[in-house]
């Protein structure tokens, strides 16, 4: 799997950064949305333009590939993956998302590979704005692919459709006392991603220092949730802040730099800055900030040829100052 790393498409292939971002973002206007509509009607409500949320946000994550029939020119491997994510925005939500991807991963020649498999989640919250909690696991399909078209051109492209069961509880205070309202949550949440990326190096790019490789990224990237109707604990029909269906989709476009400490170490570091824009979406009220940069600087450990392990910090801000999210994550590729 030389090729798929030397393409950035193993990387492209074991990362969760954007599809956690995007679901961060749909939480994030999600509550807000409920927050503003529950203020109003009452003393002091706030207006759309106040409405702001920062989070703070950590992963912990391995993929590794497993050899089934490597001894082969059309090889095919094992994929195991293990993601632990956990989400504060102050105040407001609390939760934590615990993931599995079980799946084939095959190569039909060196410059390509196809992935089929399995992803099983399960998400807590505590709901603090509401005294709430809710709970719930999603399973489902995902399919990767990913080509290299040459030294520098690569493409790849991502699609999970998982279906999410849960409950959730809130407890409201009434004049008649604390009331405990309870519901059944289902919905359909599918993503997908496509990515050209291209890596350069400094005898294609001169500027470039010695040891260093540019890659430059631009993404389409899609959600969508479904949601299915219930009766609540009072016998009311359930409702979700931007109504049963949810859309999201962004273009984004960046690049990274990363460098080897010195010639032959397994050292590196690595910056990042993007930029996105939100051109599809139902959910821009009351935070309608479409427009993202997005920094990220990290360092790399190689540990043996198809091991590393990296740390690395984001920051997530909207141009208007209308969201940020704070994350930092510790990555391990392990590949057998």
């Amino acid at each position: 799997m030389a090729a798929m790393g030397e393409s950035g498409l193993r990387a492209f292939c074991s990362s969760g950064s954007d599809f956690g971002e995007m679901v961060n973002r749909a939480v994030s206007y999600q509550t807000a949305q409920r927050l503003y509509q529950g203020a109003q009607g009452r003393p002091g409500a706030p207006d759309a333009d106040d409405m702001r949320s920062r989070s703070n946000t950590w992963v912990t994550q391995n993929d590794s590939l497993i050899p089934i029939f490597d001894n082969v020119a059309r090889p095919v491997f094992g994929r195991v993956l293990v993601r632990v994510a956990g989400r504060d925005e102050p105040g407001r939500v609390q939760s934590r998302s615990d993931r599995l991807d079980l799946g084939i991963l095959y190569a039909p020649t060196a410059q390509c590979f196809v992935s089929i498999g399995i992803g099983a989640e399960e998400t807590t919250a505590d709901i603090l704005y509401a005294d709430g909690r809710s709970r719930g696991q999603s399973f489902g399909p995902r399919f990767d692919a990913g080509m290299s078209f040459g030294p520098v051109w690569s493409a790849g492209i991502r699609y999970d459709h998982l279906k999410y069961q849960g409950d959730s509880e809130v407890n409201v205070n009434t004049p008649a006392g604390r009331l405990n309202i309870a519901r059944d949550n289902e919905y359909t949440r599918q993503y997908l991603q496509a990515d050209l990326i291209g890596r350069f190096y400094p005898n294609q790019l001169p500027f470039l220092p010695e040891r260093s490789v540019l890659r430059w990224t631009t993404s389409l990237q899609m959600l969508d949730n479904r949601y299915e109707q219930f009766t609540d604990s009072l016998g009311r029909q359930t409702s979700e802040p931007f109504g049963h269906h949810e859309r999201l989709s962004l273009l984004r476009s960046g690049f990274n730099v990363s460098r080897s400490f010195r010639e032959g170490s397994d050292w590196s570091m690595f910056g990042e800055l993007a930029y996105d824009y939100q051109f599809d979406t139902n959910m821009a009220f009351p935070i309608d900030d479409r427009s993202v940069v997005t920094g990220t600087v990290g360092i790399v450990r190689q540990l043996a040829r198809g091991k590393r392990v990296q740390v690395f910090y984001d920051y997530y801000h909207h141009t208007r100052d209308r969201r940020s999210r704070s994350n930092i994550s510790l990555i391990g590729v392990i590949d057998f």
